[in-house]
């Protein structure tokens, strides 16, 4: 019997173990749960004005819209490639959509604490980026579902890239609007990229030149 009650021991506690050492593994970076659909970029001209420390962006009516689409991985249509004048700003804005079609723009921003986007790979000195997003009480939030990308100056062609990156709990805090081209961010902003979409981009000169 002795023999028994210490065989059912010894079983009791190998289970305590693995059970132990499952819980110790390293924590994930919390993933996104929507299966995403397309995604969209639209740069629309803008004015930029300004106002002290600050700028105002007023609407220009001739102003056409250039959107740039995105399959479900991310990738814009092969051969895409798109010029924006230098000296000019425009309103940059998010749509995306899960497998289902429905727009997700407006979870990022109810889930303000957990989104942020960034954008990439242009030299140094060649885009601007403002933060223009706006949570329901109108109050000033940072996400990049819709800012203002300036173009300070010409360069070379390069992949543009917008990272939407859903952040681990408390992350967010960490981050400033300074941040908006952070090539570190995957390493200093744990988390998952909700949204990684690329296409080439050319800042050409203002009479439309290339660099």
């Amino acid at each position: 019997m002795n023999k028994l009650r210490q065989y059912s021991l010894a079983i009791l506690v190998a289970l305590i173990a693995l059970t132990f050492n499952a819980c110790k593994k390293d924590p994930q970076p919390e993933s996104p749960e929507e299966e995403k659909g397309k995604s969209e970029l639209t740069f629309l001209e803008v004015e930029r004005e300004a106002h002290g420390d600050h700028f105002h962006y007023n609407t220009i009516a001739a102003a056409k819209p250039l959107v740039i689409t995105f399959d479900s991985k991310g990738l814009p249509p092969t051969g895409t490639h798109a010029h924006l004048q230098e000296g000019k700003t425009y309103k940059l804005s998010l749509r995306s959509f899960d497998a289902a079609g429905r727009e997700l723009q407006q979870a990022f921003l109810d889930q303000q604490e957990l989104h942020q986007a960034f954008i990439l790979g242009a030299p140094a000195g060649v885009l601007t980026y403002a933060y223009a997003d706006r949570d329901k009480d109108n109050k000033k939030i940072n996400v990049g579902v819709t800012g203002y990308l300036t173009v300070d100056e010409a360069s070379a062609g390069f992949t543009f890239r917008y990272v939407l990156r859903h952040l681990n709990s408390g992350v967010k805090a960490g981050i400033t609007a300074a941040d908006w081209n952070e090539p570190g961010f995957a390493l200093k902003f744990s988390g998952a990229n909700e949204l990684d979409l690329k296409f080439e981009l050319h800042p050409v000169e203002a009479d439309g030149h290339d660099h």
